[in-house]
């Protein structure tokens, strides 16, 4: 049994939903299985990863940083190249398949915002997604989704058979359960210049991640604690900077700018507090890489937060100023809440990993191909 994975989405800077296909990648190398695994890329391998027998990638002359080109890989060029390499099954790992395809699909959708948030989504993904996902995805014998609201959304927005859907929860890099030593952190803290005692955020930077509301809230505290933002720019946020000297804390905050995964140990070490003031996530991983670290977290209830976060965090209502602004106040000194959220918090990680969630797309590989 041959089994595509389209990796064209695997370019550039990864985050969320790359960070996404790359552990799954990583996962299924670690498992075995009877599935021979095709990777579809580009022009050349995005990872630089060993792979067992049994798993190859297959290079194409396009460049994946390219959307259009993308976009005409996966719809036109992908059921060609498929059927070429004697494909059974192909798998979709970014929201997409292609519209026509004429063998055995899965597709993994990661979140809805596209449908549910509009407002908060870049227009190219808009027009994109809003187009494309309605066509392909309800003629996918199998959607993995990471979390349950957004499987009950692919059911409701999308009109897909419930019995078609599972829930696989994403994994952590390994790298988020080992503690830097001192000497890392102090040489991050100072190449970054990072102040001694701070609050962090690590995300991309654009408008479902309520950094607005974040920026509020901490105008609203005088004495309030210096804020870190690690992250690129993605789009949307073009007067954030506006927004911080209007609030007067703009001595308070510091941007990292791009912060690469090898640094983000020693960066979460660093902080006394994580905050993830998110609109709306599907899953959500820079919370749990902060508890993998032993950081506390302070997250909103949007979307799956409260569902991979659990009971680990302090929690506080999506979009809420006076609600975050509390939260930060309360516990920014409280020692006591910051030891027992720091344990609570690894434990909450420790329950996924990318294994996990490898082996579940294989039995889904062997029931597209085979039925349940």
């Amino acid at each position: 049994m041959r089994v595509g994975i389209d990796c064209s989405v695997l370019h550039g800077r990864f985050s969320g939903v790359e960070k996404a296909v790359r552990g799954l990648i990583g996962g299924l190398a670690e498992t075995q299985g009877e599935q021979e695994l095709v990777l579809l890329c580009g022009r050349k391998p995005p990872l630089d990863l060993p792979l067992p027998s049994g798993m190859v990638w297959h290079c194409s002359d396009f460049d994946p940083a390219n959307r259009l080109r993308r976009i005409a890989f996966q719809q036109w060029e992908l059921p060609r190249l498929a059927k070429r390499l004697g494909l059974d099954v192909l798998h979709g790992p970014a929201y997409i398949t292609p519209v026509h395809a004429r063998f055995p699909t899965l597709v993994s959708v990661y979140d809805l915002m596209v449908f549910l948030y509009p407002d908060l989504c870049a227009r190219a993904n808009r027009v994109h997604y809003r187009l494309v996902m309605p066509r392909c995805v309800p003629r996918c014998e199998r959607v993995l989704v990471p979390s349950a609201i957004v499987g009950s959304s692919v059911v409701e927005t999308l009109r897909v058979d419930p019995a078609r859907v599972r829930v696989s929860h994403l994994g952590l890099d390994p790298i988020f359960a080992r503690s830097p030593d001192a000497e890392e952190v102090a040489s991050l803290r100072d190449r970054l210049n990072l102040p001694e005692r701070f609050l962090l955020f690590v995300g991309n930077l654009e408008p479902k991640k309520g950094l607005d509301v974040l920026v509020r809230a901490l105008g609203r505290l005088r004495e309030g604690p210096p804020l870190v933002i690690a992250g690129k720019r993605a789009w949307g946020v073009g007067g954030l900077d506006e927004l911080i000297a209007s609030e007067g804390i703009q001595d308070r905050v510091t941007f990292t700018g791009y912060v690469p995964d090898e640094d983000l140990p020693a960066l979460y070490a660093a902080a006394r507090w994580f905050v993830f003031p998110s609109i709306y996530e599907g899953f959500g991983l820079p919370p749990l890489e902060a508890m993998a670290s032993g950081t506390p977290v302070i997250a909103s209830d949007g979307g799956a937060l409260p569902e991979t976060t659990g009971d680990a965090c302090v929690r506080v209502e999506a979009g809420s100023v006076e609600e975050l602004a509390e939260a930060i106040s309360a516990s920014w000194g409280d020692d006591a809440l910051r030891e027992s959220l720091s344990r609570a918090g690894v434990v909450q990680a420790s329950r996924f990993s990318w294994r996990n969630h490898a082996l579940d797309a294989r039995q889904l590989y062997a029931e597209v191909r085979h039925g349940p």
